[in-house]
């Protein structure tokens, strides 16, 4: 039984498929970490990793809100700026009028530029992967 299985293991492990697969495993995270209210807006912190080859020129996403009665809240757009490969990066932002306990969600509306070594990124939205560990969530 192990024989069989050991086999089995060498054998998909030798698929071009499998290992390409395992190789491109390229992605921007972002994660909606901490909002709290600041003044008379919510102030929404990203956390954001380039886990692309290259280096980020430009990344920027529209931000629609939503209030805890699912009407859209406000806009805004933001701009993460450059984001070399592999680093992790950490940008705040104002959004909306008023304490954040008036913000039930943050729709990533449309990514604005999505630049690498100043050509385009091929479909960056499937590129993206968003999370959110504060109370307002973080949708596509």
């Amino acid at each position: 039984m192990k024989k069989i299985l050991v086999s089995c293991l060498i054998a998909l492990a030798g698929l071009p498929g499998l290992s390409a697969q395992a190789q491109s495993a390229e992605a921007i995270t972002v994660q909606l970490n901490t909002a709290e209210t600041a003044g008379d807006a919510c102030r929404l912190t990203f956390v954001i990793k380039n886990d692309l080859a290259a280096g980020l020129d430009a990344l920027g996403f529209d931000l629609v809100t939503f209030d805890p009665s699912e009407g859209v809240s406000g806009y805004a757009a933001v701009n993460f700026g450059t984001i070399p490969p592999g680093k992790t990066v950490v940008r705040q932002y104002d959004v909306g009028n008023g304490a954040c306990a008036g913000i039930s969600r943050v729709l990533l509306n449309e990514v604005r530029v999505c630049e690498a070594e100043k050509a385009a990124v091929a479909d960056c939205l499937s590129k993206l992967s968003i999370s959110s560990r504060s109370d307002i969530d973080f949708i596509m």
